[in-house]
């Protein structure tokens, strides 16, 4: 066999190797549904993800880090990431790197937050949380996006514990992923694992609602 026609050979079975994965993407993936995972909820007797929809984070009234009454009323229609924990807790500066990379991610996104519930309101007066508050805000394009919440002990630890379905608050923060209407559709614990969940699972939340959305305005327009 001459050089040419190897090499003629060579080509044709390269481009046999490259052509079948197009032609099959264009016979079965045009035209296709395509589908993403969505996330499961949660609700208070769960032990994992449940299929379970009804149950939403009950509403509340605590003081933020400007000494201001803020409710649940302020978190309708965003996503946003809860945290427990107590600027006096020897996790207080792994929780915060955590939350540090998430806020970077996402500082540029009006309606994804961050909410600090405060496990020891008798320690974390709103002056201590607001200059944490400004320290970790300060890249954000827009303000507001991280709250740290205080007020009555005895309040605070019951909806933690009731709302969020935390239970062991001694021993680190555990954060759990709301979404825009209330319902908890992620549980983490402190760890990088945990950290690069959470990151995953609140860009695939939003995308989520985004289509949703984008269905809800595409329904109106065909009826």
């Amino acid at each position: 066999m001459s050089t040419s026609k190897r090499w003629k050979k060579y080509i044709g079975l390269a481009g046999i190797i490259f052509l079948f994965p197009l032609t099959w993407l264009l016979v079965f993936g045009l035209g296709a549904k395509h589908k993403f995972n969505t996330l499961k909820y949660f609700e208070p007797t769960s032990q994992g993800p449940q299929d379970y929809s009804d149950y939403t984070i009950p509403s509340f009234v605590f003081q933020d880090e400007n000494g201001n009454a803020f409710s649940s009323d302020s978190l309708k229609g965003k996503v946003w990431l809860a945290c427990f924990f107590s600027l006096k807790d020897e996790h207080a500066k792994d929780i915060t790197e955590r939350l540090l990379s998430i806020n970077f991610k996402y500082r540029s996104e009006p309606d994804i937050m961050i909410v600090c519930f405060s496990t020891d309101c008798t320690h974390d007066t709103p002056s201590m949380l607001k200059s944490y508050v400004d320290q970790n805000e300060r890249y954000n394009e827009f303000r507001g996006k991280w709250k740290f919440l205080t007020g009555d002990q005895v309040s605070m630890q019951s909806f933690i514990r009731n709302g969020f379905f935390a239970e062991d608050l001694s021993q680190e923060a555990r954060f759990r992923l709301v979404d825009n209407v209330g319902h908890v559709r992620g549980m983490y614990g402190n760890t990088e694992f945990h950290l690069k969940a959470a990151l995953e699972d609140i860009s695939l939340l939003k995308k989520e609602i985004d289509l949703k959305a984008y269905n809800e305005r595409k329904a109106k327009e065909n009826s």
